[in-house]
């Protein structure tokens, strides 16, 4: 068995583990198979409906019976209405809080991630379990604001002329032979109002599982969002000022352009694809670590970090598990994590170019190779601690007259890579100086790594290199910087090694490679006044002051009574701790406080949607991680009215032998947006057409669609928009992906009524179809009956092609993982839009069916 075939059977196992389980059936009550009227009264009796609501369910079982089975779309044939159970009941009554779930039903989210997104302070979470919502809970200050998130049966309890006076109004039971399925036996979903002028910045999430066999699940969801109300996802954010971690060096998070280079928590370079700056009302959190004084981060209190919370008050920890935790539930004492990038590149030599002057003519470029061993990574360190350039064209460095070894170390140094031997300047000041005549040289230290203490760095090849080279850098460079503290306190020894500097960036970068090495260092500053330059001191000690004196070959001991005691008792001082990814500090303070209108900045990165702020890793936004459908409903009302927002997202992955079946329709009223976005993994069937209707002047709609469709898959999605008042804006983005032999349709309806002036909409379906076995098909369709209107439509499908393969797989890839960042790539216009946990739920999904583990 090869790699890739051992690859593809683990990430199967990892499927079925997650989400191919079932647990033992432990109901209340469960219907017989099949659709009556004695059943669709059962239900309604079961939870004690008004009559209203019970006539409306046998109006629709009416409906449903009468209608035929539709025929333009899939094929819908194969499905036995006899032979499904229309209402199972989990528990007698509902959970007032997690804990009080039944410990199977407990035990079945827990494996899908609920209880981790209410640790994370969703806006609101609700679970379903079957036919019934069992659980639902609300954000203490969004319910002060009157946010009302109920399951929809208590929203029919508690607010019956509500749901009267909108339920079966956008989308009535004539509709479609599925929309009168679903009213007439509706369980569960979600009840939703905001009230008006209320912005909702938090999310609020509904889960849906499916347990038993044959099972249809019929939940009703119903969203009013009332005048200039505002319901969607926002990132947290840092203020002006903050560091980020960029490939070519520190840059504040205000100067970060689209396109930048920033390091993530997966220590990998990827670019920022979005920028964002708003004003934020709320929590604002002030955070310092032990490590490092330079940093005190400011970041909104919903900002995700990569922590792991202290287990023991006295002690580190034992285990080192991250997660993403929003600012404000830190607390101190928790670990932030410091990635650490052992990425290896090394060479035995280096090519380097250098403009030499020749007088009035040209500069000529010289090129030359360098042995780039570990002398020569001795050669740097000594120059970062003693060297200097003059007038670009000497190259220098200055010792105490005592250090004679390192003196006629850095003359053989000299002279092997350079080929002349430096001249030695008298005696001055206690100092000697050495002085090598060389434009090449100086040119190329200048150039490589900088000139003037203050703007001395390494070069990113020098950051990769192979550690056994690193660790010359490290000896030369204390060696002139560096020095020994051994003092005695009324408490014991203080011991520790100390490389003190003024430039910031090489203070970093020392830090960086000694993490490499496995040793932690932190780094202290002095700030100075102008035009003083602030001074940096690298500190090595505790448990690691063994493996740093090893290296530069220091005695820690000296004459020092009982010393084994001493350094055992800094040992179980030290507070760090390192591992292969991460090194782990503990959170020295945290505040929190209310403010209002602070200027705050984010951004998006490619992939890995995360970054290094203050130098430890942050998330861009605050979702939690969706292992199961969002929102996901049979039927979806949304009432946009005037000058409200709407933003619906869902990520369904139903196993491969369920039908998904849907009817989503929102109505937006005068200025109101609604955005569907609606991504279609799983499933056998799935015919879902998310639907804005423009009722009021100055409307909007967005649909952004993506399905996939594997082996005996047919996913039928797209979108809808109509247009029925002037001066209206829609947008409908479909793609679609097919592969082992399954089949896309992308099925669209663009209608502008008469009158409706001044109307835009741009419609775009691209299909990416990836062997011969599958297919796809695009059926758009448009009605526009007024003249006065902007209308755009463009449709592609192609193929991957050999060219494609061929220079990915020449650069390393085989042909899965090529394959496979070629769909990234083609879905990208569209999981940028979603936030960062749904974005990798995404792309974890669509690899787990490229690798065909599902379906």
């Amino acid at each position: 068995m090869n790699k890739n075939q051992q690859g593809i059977l683990q990430i199967n196992a990892d499927y079925a583990t997650k989400y191919g389980f079932n647990v033992p059936e432990n109901y209340v009550f469960k219907s017989r198979k099949g659709l009556s009227r004695e059943i669709v009264e059962k239900i309604s009796e079961m939870k004690n409906e008004p009559k209203w609501m019970t006539d409306f369910r046998l109006r629709s079982l009416d409906i449903f019976m009468k209608k035929s089975m539709p025929k333009w779309g899939a094929n819908l044939d194969t499905i036995n209405f006899d032979d499904i159970y229309y209402y199972l009941k989990p528990t007698e009554e509902k959970a007032k809080s997690w804990e009080d779930l039944p410990e199977e039903i407990k035990n079945t989210f827990d494996r899908l991630g609920i209880p981790e997104a209410e640790r994370k302070f969703l806006g609101g979470v609700g679970a379903q379990y079957e036919s019934e919502n069992l659980y639902h809970s609300i954000r203490e200050d969004l319910a002060k604001k009157g946010v009302i998130f109920l399951g929809m049966d208590d929203g029919l309890k508690e607010y019956p002329e509500i749901v009267k006076k909108y339920f079966g109004t956008i989308v009535p039971p004539e509709d479609n032979k599925f929309a009168a399925l679903n009213s007439a036996v509706w369980s569960g979903g979600s009840f939703v109002l905001v009230p008006k002028g209320v912005k909702v910045d938090v999310p609020l999430q509904a889960y849906f599982r499916i347990n038993a066999a044959n099972m249809g699940q019929f939940e009703r969801t119903l969203i009013i969002a009332e005048e200039n109300s505002f319901v969607h996802y926002t990132e947290g954010c840092f203020t002006k000022g903050t560091p980020i971690k960029t490939i070519s060096g520190l840059k504040n998070i205000e100067d970060i352009k689209e396109g930048d280079i920033v390091l993530t928590h997966t220590n990998s370079y990827k670019k920022v694809y979005k920028i964002q700056k708003r004003k934020h009302d709320g929590v604002m959190c002030t955070i310092n670590y032990f490590g490092d004084t330079r940093h005190e981060i400011k970041i909104t209190g919903d900002h995700p970090i990569l922590s792991v919370r202290r287990t023991k008050t006295e002690y580190k920890n034992n285990e080192w598990e991250t997660e993403w935790v929003e600012s404000k539930n830190l607390e101190k004492g928790d670990y932030v994590a410091i990635p650490i990038d052992r990425t290896i590149i090394s060479q035995d030599g280096r090519f380097f170019s250098v403009k030499l002057s020749r007088g009035r003519h040209t500069p000529k470029v010289i090129e030359f190779k360098i042995d780039t061993d570990k002398d020569f990574f001795r050669l740097v360190g000594y120059y970062m601690a003693e060297g200097s350039i003059i007038k670009e064209n000497y190259l220098t460095f200055t010792f105490n007259k005592n250090e004679k070894a390192f003196i006629e170390d850095v003359k053989e140094l000299l002279e092997k890579f350079f080929g002349k031997a430096p001249l030695e300047n008298e005696e001055y000041k206690n100092g000697i100086s050495l002085v090598l005549c060389s434009t090449l040289a100086a040119r190329l230290f200048k150039q490589e790594f900088g000139s003037g203490a203050k703007n001395k760095s390494l070069p990113k090849w020098f950051m990769l290199e192979a550690p056994e080279k690193q660790v010359e850098f490290i000896k030369a460079y204390w060696r002139g910087d560096g020095s020994f503290i051994n003092k005695k306190y009324s408490w014991g020894k203080k011991r520790m090694f100390r490389i003190n500097t003024i430039s910031e960036v090489l203070a970093e970068q020392t830090r960086d490679l000694l993490l490499r090495l496995n040793i932690f260092a932190s780094i202290n500053v002095w700030n100075k006044k102008e035009p003083r330059s602030n001074s940096f001191a690298i500190y090595i000690g505790g448990s690691h002051l063994h493996n740093f004196a090893d290296i530069v070959s220091h005695n820690i001991n000296g004459s020092a009574n009982n010393a084994g005691k001493l350094l055992l008792k800094q040992e179980l001082m030290s507070y760090t701790q390192i591992t292969d990814k991460y090194a782990f500090v503990p959170i020295k303070d945290i505040k929190r406080e209310i403010v209002k209108n602070v200027e705050v900045y984010n951004f998006s990165v490619e992939d890995d949607e995360s970054y290094i702020a203050h130098g430890i890793a942050v998330h861009n936004c605050t979702a939690p991680v969706y292992t199961t459908d969002s929102l996901h409903s049979a039927v979806v009302e949304i009432i946009a009215l005037p000058g409200s927002r709407v933003r619906y997202t869902t990520i369904q992955n139903w196993s491969p032998n369920v039908y998904n079946l849907v009817t989503k329709r929102a109505y937006a009223y005068e200025n109101a947006t609604v955005e569907w976005v609606d991504c279609n993994i799983g499933s056998k069937i799935t015919s879902k057409y998310p639907s804005v209707f423009l009722v009021g002047k100055g409307a909007k709609g967005e649909i952004l669609s993506i399905a996939f469709a594997g082996k005996g898959q047919h996913q039928d999605a797209g979108g809808k928009a109509v247009h029925l008042a002037p001066n209206t804006q829609s947008t409908i983005t479909s793609k679609s992906i097919s592969k082992d032999g399954g089949r896309t349709t992308y099925r669209g309806l663009l209608k502008v009524y008469p009158g409706c002036k001044n109307v835009k909409s741009n419609v775009r379906c691209d299909a990416l179809i990836l062997d011969d076995k599958s297919a796809s098909d695009t059926i758009p369709y448009m009605e526009i009956n007024e003249k006065d209107v902007s209308i755009g439509h463009e449709a592609s499908v192609g193929k991957i092609s050999d060219e494609q393969l061929f220079y990915l797989m020449s650069r390393g890839l085989n042909e899965a993982e090529a394959m496979a960042m070629i769909v990234r790539g083609f879905i990208e216009p569209i999981s940028k839009e979603l936030p960062m946990e749904f974005a990798l739920e995404l792309n974890r999904l669509i690899e787990l069916e490229m690798e065909g583990s599902v379906g």
